[in-house]
């Protein structure tokens, strides 16, 4: 090949394999010719340009130079009129011929690759005559690479110099080309690119050649089968060399005309951007490269390659015929018979046809009489479009906007469509408000067959210290309610979060519906909607060095109208807390402190209300070893009430002051072990826990915030076995447990893990939650015990239950085991049981499950043992392949036991980096099947 360096369009230094040859414009006109470094004086040989019969390709040279870059720079030297052709010779005593000067408007430089000699070679400098209009150009290139199939011709081992056209087959091959259009030196400035005019047609530029279809695709894994979501990536590196460099077999230099004529396997680079073909002509005014045969361009995020191109290096304008194109974050392609390239980020095509779907694969896609692609804001654009899924077009519109990413922008979201037993057909068009880069809106209208049109709205913002998201919803005619209802339903929901301050931050929530029925009736179909409790609530926190301070205001709206309104929460206005924990202190120590002011109401004007003051500060003296810990700690705890419509009999103000003690510790034993062939290291970790809190009558205080505290392992370390503050439970007791695991030696991965614990008494519990309960007076608690073990890489299993040795006939309070597999296939199995003692026995299946290799069933059933009925059931398929998804699942549930099942059908099509179509059933399978997940 023949490496190229243009300085101004005539900086040519020759590689060779045997020596090097550096030949370039000096400033007289002529030419300064290096060999490996070394000045070599001209010694021009005359040489007649033939008048007819030019040799052909075919006289190609067999011997190819290396590879050489080359680097297009304004043009800095004078403007020479006189043409030469430099050919390295291969012999040196035919490099001291005489030579004849004649001159010439046109320039040609021709290179080849000399024989082994042992002596050097030597350029040859040969004016070639101007020949006239009709005639061939003079500017000739000797060509190192042939690349027109053509058989080469034998190269002479002593070229010579004649008069007669037979003689110059002998001489190194030339490759005559036709003259184009002259180029106006005086245009200074960088034009829009000019018709392809420049150049004569080739056969070459007839089609694309499978080596640019090959190249387009280079580097990118179209095998990943989804669309990575794209995300803001830091701006390219400045390029500090804005230099053009050009690599080709072989070049014509047209110095007059500042064009020059590159042909074979042409390499054109520019900051970031490459440009391949056949042939390449450089425009230096305009800037522009003119290029035909296997066209190749590469820009950061876009390929295109065509037949033709014009290619603007400047303004990065450019336009192309029989293109197809690449889009690369994310992966996207098309093809159209013509492409414009309007900047850098924007892109025009013409009867286009646009997919995500991989080479060979186009279930869907889009087809339209124009697109218009902008990298910069993420969005397409088609005009007189048709989208079709599997050669079928079901969507027609004259205009669409769409995402090329997964950026923001104004415009219709896709749509969901469904049908329940509550609401009928069911439509949601939801239209999305970009208002700004941290600023957006959704208007919802849903049009239910049985109830009437609901309209929706959220409006949600971001900025560097706050966060918020508003919703609101309003059905002003609800047809399924009865004359007594009111018929105009809705709901509103405030989430606002910030830190307007270094250490100090807020966090509200806000929540409304219109009556009871709201949730069941009216709330998505695909979401829970056993709420029995809407949150209102309003934090302001402070967090300091070892210490945080909380403000809360709270209500509740109870939405289920089974609990009476003696059982409904209180209302916190207002809660304030504040909490300190600083360790390391004098002698080891850590100080403790809990301290709390509440001011309860509530609704009912018969329930005890007021303000209660909770103060609890406490030391510890925490030693820990490689063996083992200990950790002793003493607190008092003080709590003072001040109440209203306190039952009869009692103190309005009445207080408790404890002592609690408590003493942690425990050992850690381990052994080099083997668990199913797998080296690891074997724990045994026994724990003891002593409490210890004198008894005291807590009948004359209220009960605000206070309940029993579920009985887990956990649990058995606590210091009060009650929840809030309202009761503190008397204690005399020591938690005996045993802990042990098995942990990999090589990854430290815990491979099984088993626990058993429980407390005896030393004496009665006398505190209990109601005044009225009755004394406990067992001598030891329930025996709890929890296990959980790796079976294999895919196999997992956990078991727990709380089994009471006191009771008679059914011993077991609460149990639970699950058993869970999940592959790298996203092939998922459960199976859980749950039981609790008089309230809840479940079975729960739930499955992912592959019936081929792109279709997959999916399902759950959660049955419920105690009252005999399915509490949710559904099933369905989902359909994935590389460029496409469907789900339909079918689900019937109930919001409790005595509620009716509601039966509803959902239906999804998403085309991967285009739209989803129907419900987000995804969202509800990662919810209803423990493991399911996307790639999004």
């Amino acid at each position: 090949m023949l490496p190229l360096a243009i300085s101004g369009l005539l900086l040519v230094p020759a590689a060779q394999a045997a020596s090097k040859w550096d030949c370039r414009a000096s400033n007289d006109g002529g030419w300064e010719c290096f060999q490996d470094g070394v000045a070599v004086p001209p010694e021009p040989v005359i040489a007649e340009q033939p008048k007819d019969n030019p040799p052909s390709s075919s006289d190609s040279a067999v011997e190819k130079s290396s590879l050489g870059s080359a680097i297009v720079k304004p043009l800095t030297e004078p403007q020479v009129s006189e043409a030469v052709a430099v050919t390295p010779e291969t012999a040196s005593e035919e490099a001291q011929q005489p030579a004849e000067q004649q001159p010439d408007s046109e320039t040609a430089i021709a290179s080849e690759q000399p024989p082994a000699s042992p002596e050097p070679a030597k350029p040859t400098v040969t004016p070639v005559p101007v020949e006239t209009e009709s005639a061939r150009s003079s500017a000739e290139i000797a060509s190192t690479t042939d690349n027109s199939e053509t058989e080469p011709a034998p190269e002479s081992s002593q070229p010579s110099t004649q008069e007669e056209p037979e003689t110059t087959a002998e001489s190194a091959p030339v490759v005559a080309r036709e003259e184009p259009t002259p180029v106006t030196p005086e245009v200074k400035s960088v034009a829009p690119a000019p018709e392809i005019t420049q150049r004569p047609e080739t056969s070459l530029a007839n089609v694309s050649s499978a080596k640019s279809v090959a190249r387009i695709d280079r580097g990118l894994d179209w095998n990943q089968c989804s669309v990575k979501s794209f995300r803001t990536k830091p701006p390219l590196a400045s390029v500090t060399d804005d230099s053009t460099h050009i690599e080709a077999d072989g070049a014509d230099l047209y110095r007059d005309e500042n064009r020059a004529d590159f042909s074979g396997n042409v390499q054109v680079e520019q900051g970031y951007e490459r440009l391949e073909a056949d042939h390449v002509s450089y425009l230096r005014d305009l800037n522009t490269l003119d290029a035909d045969g296997s066209v190749y361009l590469e820009q950061p995020g876009l390929r295109i390659t065509g037949n033709r191109m014009l290619y603007n290096l400047e303004t990065k304008q450019g336009n192309a015929d029989q293109t197809e194109f690449r889009l690369t974050e994310p992966l996207a392609r098309g093809n159209a018979s013509s492409a414009e390239l309007l900047n850098a980020d924007q892109s025009h095509y013409t009867d286009v046809q646009y997919t995500t779907c991989p080479p060979g694969n186009s279930d869907w896609q889009i087809e339209a009489k124009e697109l218009e692609i902008d990298k910069s804001t993420g969005v397409g654009v088609a005009h007189n479009a048709k989208l079709r899924f599997k050669g079928v077009p079901f969507i027609y519109l004259p205009y669409a906007s769409f995402p090329i990413d997964d950026r923001r922008k104004s415009g219709f979201l896709p749509p969901s469509i469904g049908t329940s037993e509550n609401s009928g057909a069911d439509a949601s068009i939801p239209y999305y408000f970009n208002i700004a880069p941290n600023m957006d809106a959704t208007f919802t209208p849903r049009i239910m067959s049985k109830r009437g049109i609901l309209l929706g709205g959220e409006f949600r913002y971001l900025t560097e210290k706050h966060k918020g998201e508003i919703r609101a919803e309003l059905l002003p005619s609800d047809s399924e309610r009865t004359t007594t209802e009111n018929d105009t339903r809705g709901a509103a929901n405030l989430l606002l979060s910030g830190t307007p301050v270094p250490r100090w931050s807020y966090d509200i929530n806000l929540n409304y519906v219109s009556d009871n029925d709201y949730l069941d009736d009216l709330g998505t179909s695909l979401a829970a909607t056993s709420a029995k409790h809407q949150e209102r609530r309003g934090d302001i926190t402070y967090n300091g060095d070892g210490w945080n301070f909380l403000g809360r205001a709270q209500q509740f709206q109870t939405i289920d109208s089974s609990i009476a309104i003696n059982d409904r929460p209180y209302s916190r206005l207002p809660q304030l807390q504040l909490n300190l924990e600083k360790p390391d202190q004098a002698m080891g120590l850590t100080y403790h402190l809990h301290t709390e002011y509440v001011h309860f109401g509530h609704e009912s004007s018969s329930k005890v209300k007021g303000e209660r003051f909770d103060l609890q500060p406490g030391i510890s003296l925490p030693m820990r070893h490689p063996w083992g810990f200990f950790t002793p700690k003493l607190s008092l705890r003080h709590t003072q009430y001040s109440l209203d419509n306190q039952t009869v009999g009692l103190s309005d103000n009445p207080s408790r002051t404890l002592p609690t003690l408590s003493l942690d510790g425990g050992l850690y034993f381990d052994r080099s072990g083997s668990w199913f062939g797998n080296a690891i290291t074997h724990t045994l970790e026994p724990h003891l826990f002593y409490l210890y809190t004198p008894k005291k009558d807590q009948s004359a205080l209220p009960d605000f915030d206070t309940s029993n505290l579920g009985f887990s392992f956990a649990n058995l370390f606590r210091e009060n076995r009650f929840s809030g503050a309202d009761k503190v439970g008397d204690a005399n007791q020591l938690t005996t447990a045993l802990t042990t695991r098995g942990l990999s030696s090589s990854t430290g991965e815990e491979l099984f893990r088993a626990s058993i614990g429980q407390i005896f008494y030393f004496r009665d519990r006398d505190v209990q939650l109601l005044s009225s309960g009755a004394v406990i007076n067992e001598d030891s608690s329930s025996i709890v015990a929890e296990a959980a073990t790796k079976l294999s890489q895919h196999w997992r299993m956990q078991a727990g239950i709380q089994w009471n040795p006191h009771a008679s006939g059914n011993e077991t309070e609460q149990g639970a085991l699950g058993v869970h597999y999940l592959d790298e296939k996203q092939r998922i199995l459960n199976l859980t049981y749950r039981y609790t003692n008089g309230s809840i026995e479940q079975t729960d299946l739930s499955a992912r499950w592959p019936i081929t290799h792109s279709l997959h069933a999916v399902g759950r059933w959660n049955y419920s043992l105690l009252y005999g009925k399915s509490m949710e059931t559904f099933a369905g398929i989902e359909y994935e392949s590389c460029c496409w998804v469907s789900r339909f699942v079918v689900r019937n549930y109930r919001s409790d036991a005595n509620a009716d099942g509601n039966l509803a059908l959902f239906l999804q099509l998403e085309l991967k980096g285009l739209t989803s179509l129907g419900d987000k059933i995804d969202q509800f399978l990662e919810r209803g099947i423990l493991g399911y997940r996307t790639d999004d």
